[in-house]
């Protein structure tokens, strides 16, 4: 599957799971958060189709099983990123530490 065609179709699925998608910049990594219980995922716009696409990936995974229908070859690649350690969960606690 094309890079781009795999995008659209993590997004719809991120989407569909409550996830809230921006694209900043600045200096840091992509990854996913939660702020005061929305789900987002940030993108740095200067990165790459690919992390962006294993960026949207792990957010998927670490939702765990879901009960939507999922390709089977979005599914292979979601199930195929693992996660980068360099990649952490903001939560509201995380920040009032």
């Amino acid at each position: 599957m094309k890079p781009n065609l795999l995008y659209d179709e993590l997004l719809e699925i991120a989407k569909s799971l409550g996830y809230k998608i921006r694209k900043e910049t600045g200096n840091f990594k992509s990854g996913n958060c939660i702020i005061k219980q929305e789900n987002l995922i940030i993108l740095n716009k200067f990165g790459s189709l690919s992390s962006f696409n294993k960026t949207i990936a792990t957010a998927i995974k670490s939702k765990g099983d879901t009960d939507i229908f999922i390709k089977p070859q979005i599914r292979e690649f979601i199930d195929g990123v693992s996660e980068d350690p360099n990649l952490f969960t903001i939560t509201e606690e995380t920040i009032q530490k």
